[in-house]
């Protein structure tokens, strides 16, 4: 014999109306289907056009009108000097390439190259050991460098000076 539960509601329920489905479900639904096919749609677009904006920034194509990175640098040739301080023996040999605003300025740097060769070694040879062995050091090298060089300069100016070899001995 089964035990019956007190709580437990014995009497059998019918089945109430059977719900309507209205316009307003429907609109729903196909407002959702929409909504979800649009942010796909700019998640998508958003996305292609921010890989299209690195890719171009890698290959070094031009962005809002400037010239691409290889149109502006100057590599110069290597520089070897002594330093200054008490020990004679030591010097410097430093690679260094120059970003430049612009071709035009680039061109300006290809015609001055004996004025911004001295201009490089006047102030490279005025250093130490210890004014090129820091990172700080380095740093204010290469601001020192790149005022003296900008001095020079009538059409515009030198965006940054980069180090491709750096040798102490």
């Amino acid at each position: 014999m089964a035990i019956r539960d007190p709580q437990r509601r014995t009497e059998p329920t019918l089945p109430g109306p059977r719900a309507r489905r209205t316009g307003t479900t429907w609109l729903g639904l196909v407002a959702m289907f929409f909504f979800g096919a649009g942010a796909g749609w700019l998640g998508a677009h958003f996305t292609t056009a921010a890989a299209r904006g690195a890719a171009r920034a890698s290959t070094g194509a031009p962005q809002d009108g400037v010239a691409a990175l290889p149109e502006r640098m100057l590599a110069l040739d290597p520089f070897i000097v002594n330093l200054a301080g008490e020990d004679a023996t030591r010097y410097l040999k430093v690679k260094i390439e120059l970003e430049a605003e612009s071709p035009a300025l680039r061109s300006e740097l290809e015609a001055r190259l004996p004025q911004v060769r001295d201009g490089v070694i006047s102030v490279l040879s005025t250093r130490e050991v210890v004014d090129v062995t820091s990172f700080e050091g380095k740093t204010l090298l290469k601001q020192d460098l790149q005022d003296r060089l900008n001095g020079l300069l009538q059409r515009g100016r030198i965006e940054s000076v980069l180090f491709t070899e750096f040798v102490v001995q």
